[in-house]
């Protein structure tokens, strides 16, 4: 009797054996689309990304790696393999960001953190286009900067605040453009300067005003040519430019170097 027994479980140990076979990776169907369970591997041997494809998209979960083995991103794929939530992360591991990839491009609303996990920026997209609100917070949580993008261009006001609520400054865009008017304030809301723009222009009257509200100077333009100029006049004129050369400006990570080309 435990001799046979003993033949028996002989005979099952092979079949026991294929039964536990790990996953079979990388596979390619006859019209050469990535099918089941894909993992890649860096040159220093870590992981590059694994996850699951179904006609050469993915499905479901998928992982991509850091060269130090750190998870960079994290994506869950719909059945359809074209929408994907994901959540990205710094060699450190660290949240940095959070959205929706459509079709591979960015779309709805995005959010952006510190290394406290604060939200920095959050902006919205339509299909890999900035759409909608692009928001700036102070560290605080309160609002530094609100602009409006149309199809990848700015359009409507531009606004900025201090950290006590007061409007900072306010321009208008048209189609990416400074066009319509100008409003600088003091943290008191007090006006500092108004003016405005005719499609990236100054144009007509622009005034400056003291911290208590009395007219100090005006400026006529003509096609962005100052008719009377002094140095009160360039030192505005500056802190204007600076201001516009840093607004909505923030470089952002892209599906691309998280989730890679058509092979991934």
């Amino acid at each position: 009797m435990k001799k046979t027994t003993y033949i028996l479980l002989l005979l099952l140990l092979p079949l026991l054996g294929f039964s536990q076979v790990d996953t079979v990776f990388n596979q390619i169907d006859h019209l050469n689309r990535m099918q089941g369970h894909w993992k890649k591997f860096y040159k220093n041997g870590k992981v590059a990304y694994k996850g699951f494809f179904k006609d050469d998209k993915p499905r479901g979960e998928f992982t991509r790696y850091h060269e130090n083995g750190v998870m960079s991103a994290k994506l869950h794929f719909s059945q359809c393999g074209d929408t994907a939530q994901a959540t990205l992360y710094n060699t450190l591991g660290r949240e940095v960001a959070k959205g929706k990839y459509l079709k591979k491009q960015k779309h709805g609303v995005w959010d952006y953190f510190n290394a406290r996990s604060q939200k920095v920026f959050s902006e919205e997209y339509n299909l890999g286009q900035k759409h909608g609100k692009f928001i700036i917070y102070y560290p605080t949580g309160e609002i530094f900067e609100q602009v409006l993008w149309q199809n990848d261009k700015k359009s409507g006001a531009t606004t900025q605040f201090y950290l006590n609520g007061q409007i900072k400054s306010l321009i208008f865009y048209e189609d990416g453009t400074e066009h319509g008017p100008v409003r600088l304030y003091y943290p008191d809301g007090e006006k500092r300067l108004e003016g405005k723009y005719a499609h990236g222009l100054k144009d007509d009257a622009w005034k400056f005003y003291d911290g208590h509200g009395k007219l100090v100077k005006q400026v006529t333009y003509i096609k962005g040519i100052a008719e009377n100029h002094d140095e009160l006049v360039e030192q505005e004129t500056k802190e204007l430019d600076e201001l516009l050369r840093n607004v909505g400006k923030y470089q952002d990570p892209d599906f691309e170097d998280f989730v890679g080309g058509q092979r991934y």
